[in-house]
């Protein structure tokens, strides 16, 4: 998807930044939730504050192995600022943070390894071209020399193998940190379209391939019987190169809030816990509004057990209880919301009651 297609809006008088639904999602970021927002040179950078906190224990890091050089990639962690998704996916920056253009104006936004960079339109070629080769990823701290840039794409098809899965030892779940067992979202995606990211594998001495990374997606090709899937071999390593693979595996979500499923998980524990909704929406950060919403798909054990097996997501299952249907039959059916919203319309209009005729007095 070319850059150009990818603008936002900043409103000067308001302060305001509407935020990519993209990043959004792919972040598992609501409304009310926190993000930190940082500025380099005439660029915004936008980060999930896991992905914040990660990106400053890594910048540590950095200082520990090359003291005294300081890559312009970190120069985005000096300052950072915390602001909250209001409505229409928006947010507004504090009056005292360094980015104050007197015109409204568009960005252009781009998503990069764990964060958003935000670039304003009329910012000018030269400076944007010499950004881009400065501090675009960490491949470029870790460079050398002359060789040619970093093209994912490439890489990844150069490098991507079709393993058979008779190869693979399944029964070896030394790197498993969670259960294997996929659910029917994924099981549905690779069925239709395969399995997109490769999985990572460690071939042993035996010559038998070990999973590091990819437990579901080879549980979700054996239950769909597929012979080969596509995969990254390591070959040669001992076992403490393959434990350093593992530790720089960032699939998974945040163990907290990285999704709404662990958002409604960690509510609903909260609350169980005697602990008061004033008291969750400061721990939380969340509006009592959505806790509240968390918490009436909570009460329903059908729905509450849909959403933690994949089968169903939280929005819609705020429609089935607004509808009033039975939850079971939606599921069942996999009843879209438009479905839904229209069987409420059509059991509505069965509990009107007809109006009834009064005579005329003569």
């Amino acid at each position: 998807m070319g850059k150009l297609t990818r603008r936002v809006k900043f409103i000067a008088r308001e302060r305001r930044l509407s935020i990519p639904a993209e990043f959004l999602h792919r972040n598992g970021v609501q409304r009310g939730d926190l993000l930190m927002v940082s500025l380099q040179g005439s660029d915004l950078y936008v980060f999930h504050p896991d992905a914040w906190e990660r990106m400053v224990a890594l910048s540590g890091n950095v200082d520990r192995w090359f003291p005294g050089e300081q890559h312009p990639f970190f120069r985005m962690l000096e300052f950072g600022a915390p602001v909250k998704l209001g409505s229409q996916d928006r947010i507004v920056l504090p009056r005292t943070f360094p980015f104050h253009p007197k015109e409204t104006l568009r960005l252009h936004w781009d998503l990069q390894q764990g964060f958003l960079r935000l670039t304003p339109e009329e910012a000018p070629a030269a400076a944007a071209g010499a950004a881009r080769a400065t501090h675009t990823s960490m491949v470029d701290y870790f460079g050398a020399g002359e060789t040619p840039p970093f093209d994912r794409k490439d890489t990844m098809r150069r490098l991507t193998e079709r393993v058979a899965l008779a190869s693979i030892d399944h029964a070896d779940r030394r790197f498993s940190t969670q259960s294997p067992i996929p659910g029917e979202a994924l099981i549905r995606s690779v069925r239709v379209e395969g399995i997109r990211r490769p999985v990572v594998l460690s071939e042993r001495s035996d010559g038998k391939l070990q999973i590091v990374h990819g437990f579901r997606r080879l549980s979700a090709a054996r239950q769909l019987k597929l012979s080969r899937v596509p995969a990254i071999v390591f070959r040669g390593l001992d076992g403490d190169d393959r434990d350093r693979l593992k530790l720089m595996e960032a699939e998974e979500p945040a163990p907290l809030d990285g999704t709404p499923l662990r958002r409604l998980q960690s509510t609903v524990k909260l609350y169980q816990g005697q602990v008061d909704l004033a008291e969750i929406e400061k721990i939380t950060g969340r509006r009592k509004r959505t806790l509240q919403r968390y918490l009436r798909v909570a009460e329903n054990h059908v729905l509450r057990d849909a959403i933690e097996r994949g089968r169903l997501s939280i929005f819609k299952a705020e429609e089935i209880l607004k509808a009033g249907i039975d939850p079971e039959m939606a599921i069942r059916r996999k009843m879209t919301v438009k479905e839904i919203r229209a069987a409420a319309r059509r059991a509505a209009q069965n509990r009107r009651r007809p109006r009834r005729r009064t005579r005329a007095v003569r």
